[in-house]
């Protein structure tokens, strides 16, 4: 009967997800500039110019003509001229039958709707076909989970405190994902608890070294065009960036705890320190590692736009990635503080009344 409602389920899904994308795909009467699907581009002379480094730049010069799609116009033809460049870093490189908005007489960038939701769709198609229900549930989280942030931003803009906001709202997610994810049970009470303690031990220290070093060596260049001040911005980064590693950490130890347990219902709290440690370090490393790589490519297209420019690899670090960096070994402390005390909480909690031997 399970496996019937899961394949209900999935097909259902299926169904949503391909309608959604056949609307994604025809749904320009509802956007209010014009839209042009390109039928023809024309390149009628391109040109080159050199910079202080000797690097070349080609710019193409283009006559692009399509039908129009939406709008009393529509069905008409168009032609409009554009400037592509072979970088492609401050223009788009556009191919036939792609969609563009069209303001002014000019080409305002490429309609990608189309392929938000195709992407969406196939995540949302994979994550049901490998997770089931559990899947569905992960999916009701990360919404749940977007909502809030919108509506944290909406409190923001009001005059809300942007550190205050991202305490509670650190809160409401870590609550929100966790129940979700596991059901309100001591399993999830552990993981939550942990998360807690483990965010709260990451925001003392992250305020204690930040008052003691008034943020020398960091470089805020990536913050440059804020309005408000960089360091309010800067907390509140490390305390959502970090958060998500650290829930892992914590419903990963909990659950292994949690199964051990149910395994073995007279496994002693010394034999759980053992098994608990060998997990910790074995998830350690590789909750390190994708914390890296995150924080990395965030960085990795000024990463290549500056050494293409003749920076150099100290150049490079000393002026814009302190930040990424910062970020990345914030968020590892917390991933180092999480795997003991989500331990200790989940031995505490789910191991009651076992003495050490």
């Amino acid at each position: 009967m399970h496996h019937i409602k899961n394949n209900i389920l999935a097909i259902v899904l299926l169904i949503l997800s391909v309608a959604s994308i056949i609307f994604a795909y025809n749904d320009d009467f509802l956007y209010k500039n014009t839209i042009l699907k390109i039928t023809n581009i024309e390149t009628i002379n391109k040109e080159t110019s050199t910079n202080p480094l000797g690097l070349i730049e080609t710019y193409y010069n283009q006559k692009i003509s399509g039908k129009i799609q939406n709008g009393t116009e529509k069905g008409k033809e168009l032609t409009v001229s554009y400037e592509e460049t072979f970088s492609s870093v401050v223009t788009e490189r556009y191919r036939i039958g792609d969609k563009v908005f069209v303001v002014s007489g000019s080409i305002d960038g490429l309609k990608r709707d189309q392929y938000v939701v195709l992407m969406l769709a196939l995540f949302i198609i994979a994550i049901v076909l490998v997770g089931k229900f559990r899947g569905l549930l992960a999916i009701i989280s990360v919404t749940l989970n977007t909502a809030l942030f919108y509506f944290g931003l909406r409190f923001y803009f009001n005059g809300f405190n942007l550190l205050t906001l991202c305490m509670l709202e650190s809160v409401l997610f870590t609550v929100l994902s966790l129940i979700i994810a596991g059901g309100w049970n001591r399993k999830t009470f552990s993981a939550i608890i942990s998360v807690f303690c483990s965010m709260i031990l990451l925001l003392l220290g992250s305020l204690l070294i930040v008052h003691q070093t008034n943020y020398s060596g960091i470089s805020f260049n990536g913050m440059s065009f804020l309005t408000v001040p960089v360091e309010d911005v800067f907390l509140a980064e490390l305390m959502i960036g970090g958060l998500g590693a650290i829930m892992d950490v914590a419903i990963t130890m909990s659950a292994s705890i949690s199964e051990l347990i149910e395994k073995d219902r007279t496994i002693t709290v010394t034999a759980l320190k053992k098994s608990g440690e060998y997990i910790g370090k074995d998830i350690m490393g590789t909750m390190i590692n994708v914390l890296f790589f995150t924080y990395f490519c965030s960085g990795l297209p000024v990463f290549v736009l500056a050494f293409r420019n003749g920076f150099t690899m100290h150049n490079y670090i000393t002026t814009n990635f302190t930040l990424e960096m910062t970020r990345f070994l914030v968020g590892g402390i917390g991933i180092i503080l999480a795997i003991p005390i989500s331990l200790k909480i989940a031995i505490k909690l789910l191991k009651r009344g076992t003495t050490h031997e």
